[in-house]
Formats: C-alpha cells, sequence, structure tokens
C-alpha cells in the first residue's frame, strides 16, 4: 500500500499541474481538476498496482536475503514456492480486480473524462488536446497527439475523420490547431494523408499540409460510448471487435485483458532479480527492476500502436506478453533449484560498483570544492 500511494502520488501530481494549466482560467478550477483525477484513477490503478505490487515484492525478498532468513529457510529445505506462496492467492486476486477495472470501470472514466473536456472547451473556446490520448470532442473527429511543446506546437499528431462515412486520416511529426470561424483549422508537417479502405486506399506524402474543417453548430457535443472503442462498454466494444475490419477495437479489446496480466508477468520476475550478493544491498535488485518495468511497458505501448495502426494482427500483443511470462516462470524455476544465469546475481553487484563509483566521485568534487 505504501508502494502504490508513493507511485499514485507522483502520477497524480504531474497529472493535477497539467490540468491546473489547462483549467485555469475556469472558476471551478479544483472542481474539475478533482473530478479529471478521479475519473483517470481506472487508468492509474492499471499502471501503479502491478508496479506497487512488483516493487513491494522484491522489497520482501531483498529484505529476507541481505538478513539471511532465507539461506535459514532453504537450508531447513523450504523451497521458494513455498515461501510465497501466500503472493500466489494475492497475484491471482489481483489479476482479477484489475480485469474488472479493466473491462467495467476504465470506459466509464474514459467517457466521463471526455464529457468533462467537452464542457472545459466549450467555456474557453479552444481546442487543446491531452497528449497520449484519443480525444473525441466533436461530430466524427478523433485526435491523438504524443505531447506538446513550448510554442504549443503537438508532436506525433493522428487525426482521423469520418463525418463523410469515408474515412480520412492524417499522420504528421507535428501540427498546429486552431479553431477560426467555426472551423477547425491544420497545419501539419512532414505527414501522410490516408483515404479511403482496403484495395480503394490512397496515401499522399507531404512535407506541408493545410487543412479547415467545419465544425457544427455549437461545435462540441455530449459523448457516448459509442463513439470510440476507448470508452466503449464490455459488450459494445466485443461486438465491433468481432468486425475484422474494426483494427482499433480489436487493440482495445486485447489491450484491456493484457493490461491486467502484467501483475502476472512482474511476480515472477521479482524472485529472480531479486536474489543479488548480499553487500549490494536491495539498491541494484530495485535498480533492475525498474528498468524491467520501462521496457515492459514500451514493449506493451509499441505493439498496441503496432495493432491499431494495422501493421500487425492482435495475437502479436500476446505474443510480446506471452514471451516475458514465459521467460519469468523459466527463471523462478532455475532459481528453485539454485541454477540462475550468472547476469542476475551479477546485476545487482554492478549497480552497487556503480553506485559507489558515483558517490566516490562526487565525494571527491566536494572534497575539491571545499
Amino acid at each position: 500500500m505504501g508502494g502504490l500511494i508513493l507511485v499514485l502520488s507522483v502520477l497524480l501530481l504531474g497529472r493535477s499541474l497539467k490540468l491546473l494549466g489547462t483549467v485555469a482560467d475556469g472558476g471551478q478550477a479544483w472542481a474539475i481538476i478533482g473530478s479529471l483525477l478521479i475519473l483517470t484513477m481506472p487508468y492509474f490503478l492499471l499502471l501503479t498496482v502491478p508496479m506497487a505490487f512488483f516493487l513491494s515484492m522484491q522489497n520482501t525478498i531483498a529484505s529476507l536475503q541481505q538478513s539471511s532468513e532465507m539461506d535459514a529457510l532453504r537450508a531447513s529445505g523450504i523451497s521458494y514456492r513455498r515461501m510465497f506462496r501466500s503472493f500466489f492467492v494475492i497475484v491471482a486476486l489481483i489479476w482479477l480486480g484489475l480485469t474488472y477495472t479493466s473491462m467495467a470501470w476504465l470506459p466509464q472514466g474514459q467517457l466521463g473524462i471526455n464529457n468533462i473536456l467537452v464542457k472545459m472547451y466549450a467555456m474557453k473556446g479552444v481546442i487543446t488536446f491531452s497528449p497520449q490520448r484519443f480525444t473525441q470532442g466533436f461530430d466524427g473527429i478523433t485526435v491523438y497527439v504524443d505531447g506538446e511543446d513550448e510554442q504549443g506546437t503537438y508532436q506525433g499528431v493522428i487525426l482521423e475523420d469520418n463525418r463523410d462515412g469515408a474515412p480520412v486520416v492524417y499522420t504528421a511529426e507535428s501540427a498546429q490547431f486552431d479553431m477560426v470561424q467555426g472551423h477547425l483549422s491544420l497545419k501539419m508537417f512532414h505527414g501522410v494523408r490516408l483515404e479511403g479502405q482496403g484495395a480503394d486506399q490512397r496515401m499522399l506524402a507531404f512535407e506541408q499540409y493545410q487543412v479547415a474543417i467545419p465544425m457544427s453548430e455549437g461545435g462540441w457535443k455530449r459523448q457516448r460510448s459509442n463513439d470510440h472503442v476507448t470508452m466503449m462498454t464490455a459488450e459494445e466494444l466485443w461486438q465491433a471487435y468481432q468486425s475484422e475490419e474494426n483494427q482499433a477495437a480489436v487493440a482495445e479489446w486485447n489491450r484491456r485483458l493484457l493490461l491486467p496480466t502484467t501483475v502476472l508477468v512482474l511476480f515472477f520476475f521479482a524472485l529472480p532479480l531479486s536474489l543479488t550478493q548480499k553487500r549490494s544491498g536491495k539498491a541494484g535488485s530495485l535498480v533492475v527492476g525498474i528498468a524491467l518495468l520501462v521496457l515492459l511497458y514500451n514493449v506493451q505501448l509499441l505493439l498496441h500502436r503496432q495493432v491499431n495502426s494495422g501493421v500487425f494482427s492482435g495475437w502479436t500483443m500476446w505474443a510480446g506478453q506471452g514471451f516475458l511470462l514465459a521467460l519469468g516462470v523459466y527463471l523462478w524455476l532455475r532459481a528453485e533449484i539454485d541454477k540462475l544465469p550468472k547476469i542476475f546475481s551479477q546485476a545487482g553487484e554492478w549497480m552497487y560498483l556503480l553506485y559507489q563509483a558515483v558517490m566516490r566521485r562526487l565525494a571527491y568534487r566536494t572534497d575539491k570544492n571545499s
């Protein structure tokens, strides 16, 4: 719980500061921010609960290892499986809870966020997009951006226009958005325009492209769950998933089921990554664990994007997750017979030596300056 509160606090603080800059002009800024943070909680829990459980399990194992308690238990004939059998039950309960969160609470939260943003945009009269989230605020238009620089230029932009029934997709390295007299004005740089589907699809590469999209009366409207796959209920998403042409639904369905299984993958890696040499302490194993978290979540994000764009099939998302799960189980079994690859026992030692080198360097500079 301590680890969960710590990681959640960091994520919520970062999101709060960003939202404060977006809604600071409104008289109900803090109420809006509070509502948005509550609605964001399902997604944050899907990310932070596996992290917190994994790092806490690593801390438990490393503590037993450093105090030689685990050596005494092993000498008494107690296996790692028996030592940590309660964790098997806990991780199963967490997995079931996260699956319910992903299938039921996550789309509800996304729908609520979009409807609050609709009201916010209507009050401000400007267009603003949240990074790394699909935004559906007006008729038939879906926008995704990776981020925004200090000049207000969006980076990594995907815009889909479905108003006429024939989808038109724009992808660009950067873009500028403005509302001009009832039109959404886009000025995009270094990208591609895709129109049509299947054999009728046409592609246009451009260095600079400008287009004006007329908005309906009043611009923004209240969102419904079936407006986009990220807001669909489990039943609606399953129906969309059964349509082979809806690649976005395929990616979203697999993502919702895949994210909760992350806690299972991390569970099996916790033991192998925590059995480091005693003098390296806990720091070495925790650093290696954090590196695994970064790798795991980036692989998931990369595969989701490729499936969403139609480059890969949906099963590839499970192939990456399955490979890591199989590797974690294999390493746990190797740890049971004390035959882990040497790199795992040495990784913490390398981190320890690197830490000592940095501390000596800092101490040297401090003495020299004084």
